[in-house]
Formats: structure tokens, C-alpha cells, sequence
């Protein structure tokens, strides 16, 4: 037997058929008979199903146990908004439409929320549909020019409901920051409605805070056409659609990044041992780009900036050090009563967090009182009606000797006089 032979054979069991192995069987991809099997009972109830979601419903999780809905999930997910599925260029099947779906029932809120709750409830039971949603919506969304304003009224209807109770995240809105449709206007247009139904249903604390989660804070400006893409233009439209509140999310938003840039540069500019009169030079200069900084905005800028390090055994005279620096800079913009106590009130919020500073609170308003920030009314107005809630007790305690040694200079000064 030549060597050929003896390597192509394989070892075998005595008494065992050897099985040649089944190809993985191919189940074809046919989302159409899918369509037809969900959709054959909702259309066959005709008249008596229409209004009657819980029906709806039952009717739905009833087919889940005979369909497939895991591999059609995304399907699934266009036949309860649109009706059919989508085929390329955004057309949407005529054949055996979906006659609960979003699309055919009526526009009101209330009806458009037992949409919401009827995918919620489906939801709880098939995990795998909140991503399939999310993955569906955008392909709808990128054709809002095709829908009617009656369609899409129902669509925006039901993103705000859906976001404001956190089914969906509003990052949805993303996909529609496509250029055919940012520059005939229907981007903005549904966004607009969408903020207006979500802020029916939520304050404006919840709206903001999960605005900025899907960070489009930062990004409103990009739903505007290019002709159009200004902060004041976002004012106007956003002020005259009633929604004075997303200006000033957007306001603040600017605010914000201004502040970080600013101290970004503050710490570059410590770092290059620039001159305090240069630094001083450029603050002023922000406070005139960034119309509506007071003092106080500029001082916490200032602070923040400061880095006093993590070496508690060097703590004490890392601060003297850094603040103879900050002193002469924080002086310029300390000149009035109030933007002392912010100041005050800023270092104990920031020695009350950072434990390490914690024991240092009365040295640091000893420095920032012997550099000229701080004069001894501040610290006494503070001391007695401005101090925060947070570690009132520890710094109360800690800063008394200082407390009374001030008022004993004051009253020196007095009986001088």
C-alpha cells in the first residue's frame, strides 16, 4: 500500500458506521412571509380590532410563540410604527399593511401613548427588541421627507413620549443630521415637536440631563440649516416655537465650554510661568468674549485652575506657594462683597470634597486673606450667615480661632479710631 493512501486514511471504531456530517442547513431570510403570518390575524379581526390594543397586544404575543421574532425583530419593529417594510430609497410596501399600526391610527396623544405601552409590554417579555428599535428608528427617521406632516406628527409624538420615559434614548435624533434633510428644514421641524412632547411629559432637570447623556446639548446648531446655523437664529426659532428653555440649555452649554477652554489655558499658561498681569490681561479679555461673565465666573475659573497636588505632607506649604501666584490675579477680580463670598463659599464646597484639603480650610482663607482677596467682613458675613450646609460643623470649629482673632482686630481698630 503506497504512502498516499495510508495518510488519507482515517482511524476508526470496530463496529461503528462512520456518518458523513449534514451541512449547516440555510434558512432563507424572507422577512415577507413573516410580515404576512404576523399580519394575517390583525387584518382578519377587521373592524373589531381597531382602537382595541389590548387585543393588539394579545394578538402580537400570541404569534411570538409560533414566529421568529428574534430574526425578524427589526421588521417586527417597522410593521408596529410604519405599517410594512421599508425597501431601499424609503418606500414603504403596499401589500398587507399593519392596520394598528402608528401610521393609521389616529394622531391624538393619548392614542399614540398606548403605542408606546404596547411596545414597552413587548419589550419587558423580548429583551432583544429595545436594540432592534433602536437600530429600526433611524431608518425610518432618514426618510421623514417621505412621510406625510400627519405621518410624522405621529412619529415625533411618539420619540417624545418614548424618551421622556426613557424607552428610547434621544441620541435617536441623531440620524437626522443628514444634509437633504438639514437643508430643506425637516430636521429641525421634528426635533422641535419632539422637545415640545417630551417637555409635556418631563421637567425641563429630566429633558436636560438626558440631553446632555446623548450629547446633542452641544450640537442643536447642526439640525440648522447652514444658512440659518447661528446662536441667534437658534434663539429666535427655539424662543418663538415656546421653548425658551432650549435656549437656554444651548446658552449654558456655551457658557460651559468656555469655562473649561478658559482653564485649560489657565493651567498652560501657570505651567509657562507667564506674568499674573498676562494672565490677568486674558481673563479680561474672555470676560468681554463671553458676554454675561460676572466677577465670580471668572474667579471659580480662576480656582479651578489651581492645582495644589496629592503630597499631604507638603500641603500646607504647596498652597502658600501657589496661591502667593493666584493672589495678585484673584485680587483684580475679588472687588466686590459678593464675589467674596462665592470665593468663600467655592473653597469650602472644593476643601468639603477633597479630603486632603480638608484640614487645611482655615490655612488656605488665612493666605487668600494675608494676598488681599479676602477682607475680614467677607470672612465674618460668611462665617455667620453664608457658610454652606457642607462640613458646616468641621470648618465652623476649625476656622473659630481665626474667627475671633478677627473680630478682636476689628474692635482694636474701633477703640483706635
Amino acid at each position: 500500500m503506497s504512502s498516499a493512501v495510508s495518510q488519507s486514511q482515517k482511524p476508526a471504531l470496530q463496529g461503528v458506521k462512520n456518518k458523513q456530517r449534514k451541512a449547516a442547513k440555510v434558512v432563507k431570510h424572507d422577512p415577507g412571509s413573516f410580515q404576512n403570518s404576523l399580519l394575517s390575524p390583525i387584518i382578519e379581526a377587521g373592524d373589531s380590532i381597531i382602537g382595541d390594543f389590548d387585543k393588539y397586544l394579545k394578538i402580537i404575543e400570541e404569534q411570538s410563540n409560533n414566529l421568529d421574532f428574534k430574526r425578524y425583530s427589526e421588521t417586527l419593529c417597522e410593521l408596529l410604527i410604519i405599517g410594512g417594510q421599508l425597501v431601499p430609497g424609503g418606500i414603504l410596501t403596499e401589500d398587507g399593511l399593519n392596520p394598528m399600526c402608528l401610521f393609521e391610527t389616529d394622531e391624538k396623544l393619548e392614542t399614540v401613548r398606548k403605542h408606546v405601552e404596547v411596545f414597552e409590554k413587548l419589550k419587558r417579555r423580548l429583551k432583544y427588541l429595545e436594540r432592534a428599535m433602536e437600530n429600526s428608528l433611524p431608518h425610518i427617521l432618514q426618510h421623514i421627507n417621505n412621510w406625510t406632516e400627519l405621518q410624522n406628527l405621529k412619529l415625533e409624538t411618539y420619540i417624545g413620549i418614548s424618551c421622556a420615559c426613557q424607552s428610547l434614548p434621544l441620541s435617536i435624533l441623531s440620524c437626522l443630521n443628514k444634509d437633504y434633510l438639514v437643508k430643506e428644514g425637516a430636521s429641525l421641524r421634528f426635533i422641535t415637536q419632539v422637545f415640545k412632547v417630551y417637555l409635556q411629559e418631563q421637567n425641563i432637570e429630566h429633558f436636560t440631563n438626558n440631553l446632555k447623556k446623548s450629547k446633542l446639548d452641544g450640537n442643536l446648531l447642526l439640525f440648522f440649516p447652514q444658512n440659518k446655523r447661528s446662536d441667534e437664529y437658534l434663539s429666535r426659532h427655539f424662543i418663538a416655537e415656546g421653548l425658551q428653555q432650549i435656549v437656554d440649555i444651548h446658552k449654558n452649554k456655551i457658557l460651559e465650554d468656555s469655562r473649561k477652554l478658559t482653564i485649560k489655558t489657565l493651567e498652560t499658561m501657570y505651567e509657562d510661568e507667564e506674568k499674573p498681569q498676562e494672565i490677568v490681561g486674558y481673563l479680561k479679555n474672555q470676560m468681554v468674549a463671553n458676554k454675561g461673565w460676572t466677577e465670580s465666573d471668572v474667579v471659580k475659573c480662576i480656582w479651578d485652575a489651581i492645582d495644589f497636588g496629592n503630597k499631604t505632607d507638603q500641603m500646607e506649604s504647596q498652597i502658600k506657594r501657589q496661591l502667593e501666584y493666584w493672589s495678585p490675579i484673584l485680587e483684580v477680580f475679588t472687588t466686590s462683597p459678593k464675589t467674596e463670598i462665592n470665593l468663600l463659599c467655592k473653597v469650602q464646597k472644593t476643601c468639603y470634597e477633597d479630603v486632603k484639603l480638608m484640614k487645611f480650610f482655615r490655612h488656605t482663607i488665612y493666605c487668600l486673606y494675608q494676598g488681599d482677596v479676602l477682607s475680614e467682613a467677607a470672612i465674618l458675613y460668611w462665617s455667620e450667615k453664608a457658610m454652606l450646609p457642607q462640613g458646616k460643623s468641621v470648618f465652623t470649629k476649625q476656622m473659630a480661632p481665626f474667627i475671633e482673632w478677627l473680630k478682636t482686630a476689628d474692635e482694636d481698630d474701633s477703640d483706635e479710631e
